[in-house]
């Protein structure tokens, strides 16, 4: 791929997981966004909360495509960003959030959720259904607002956006759920399936042993593997909203992928998973430069569109 050949040349490629220090690491990936994210203009509102959760303050970045304040819909996304939970923030992401908003016209909130190894499994998941609760309130009282929420993640944040809706929000929380948006997410604990023993070797980028790396930094011990809150694979998939999910054919993910479009699916809900021909894992970052992750863009934009106007 040219952008990433180029950025290589420029001293960009991927930081050593294995080797390298985190701080160092994080920056390595904060300078990759920073580059990728150069030229990318967006013209909305934008308003930055801080919202208290436990002992820290959280990062939520709201972008709101016609003006602050403003819901189409009455439908709000809630964007939970990649990383293996060891990475990215609310500024990383800020074009693919900027993207989904622009592209949807609906408000999106981003949250920056906090870190692993530094937070544990399942402090994520408990912070971040805090989070969307508290965004819904908020919203409702300084803007008269009563929202519905689009849930939306990748990879690691589509882990934490799917487990979380299975496990922890409650049933009020949940019916103002209408749907949600997966791309390329991590649902299996365990990368043994067909596609991690024949795309996993890191030749397209994520790699068997990083997998396994990204969950040693996530769980507190190698027994939470067992856990569906952890590996929502293994969940019961009753009672769920609409899920659109997308992933490129060349990412060693797709298995589990497809596994849980077929499990949602037998179990009466409603599941499509888009299929983007030639691309590997985490191609959501390169949104500001390659035509066919806009076009994949577009076509969330449109399914997500259909979902909030199915209950406004």
């Amino acid at each position: 791929m040219a952008i990433q050949n180029e950025m290589n040349s420029n001293g960009l490629g991927a930081p050593d997981i294995f080797k390298d220090e985190l701080a160092l690491a994080r920056k390595q990936i904060a300078n990759q966004y920073t580059y990728l994210n150069r030229d990318f203009v967006h013209q909305m509102g934008q308003l930055d909360l801080r919202i208290p959760y436990l002992d820290e303050l959280v990062n939520v970045r709201c972008y709101f495509p016609y003006s602050i304040g403003t819901f189409q819909s009455n439908t709000l996304l809630i964007y939970l960003h990649g990383g293996g939970w060891s990475f990215g923030d609310d500024d990383t992401h800020h074009a693919i959030a900027a993207s989904f908003a622009k592209s949807s016209g609906l408000t999106l909130a981003s949250i920056a959720y906090s870190l692993a190894p530094q937070k544990k499994h399942p402090y994520q998941n408990h912070e971040c259904t805090y989070i969307t609760e508290k965004l819904l309130n908020q919203f409702r009282n300084d803007y008269g607002s009563e929202l519905n929420c689009i849930l939306i993640g990748d990879s690691a944040g589509a882990n934490l956006a799917l487990s979380s809706y299975l496990h922890l929000f409650d049933d009020v929380l949940k019916k103002k759920v209408v749907g949600m948006a997966l791309f390329y997410g991590v649902y299996d604990s365990h990368p043994i399936s067909n596609s991690w023993n024949e795309l996993g070797d890191g030749t397209f980028g994520l790699s068997i042993k990083a997998m396994n790396w990204y969950w040693d930094q996530f769980l507190s011990k190698d027994a939470d593997r067992l856990s569906s809150l952890a590996a929502p694979i293994n969940s019961v998939m009753e009672n769920l909203p609409p899920i659109w999910m997308a992933i490129g054919d060349l990412d060693p993910l797709i298995d589990e992928n497809l596994a849980l479009v077929k499990k949602i699916t037998a179990s009466g809900g409603s599941s499509e998973c888009l299929i983007v021909p030639g691309y590997t894992h985490g191609f959501l970052r390169f949104c500001n430069q390659l035509k066919e992750v806009k076009e994949a863009i577009e076509k969330f934009a449109k399914a997500i569109n259909i979902m909030a106007q199915k209950v406004s």
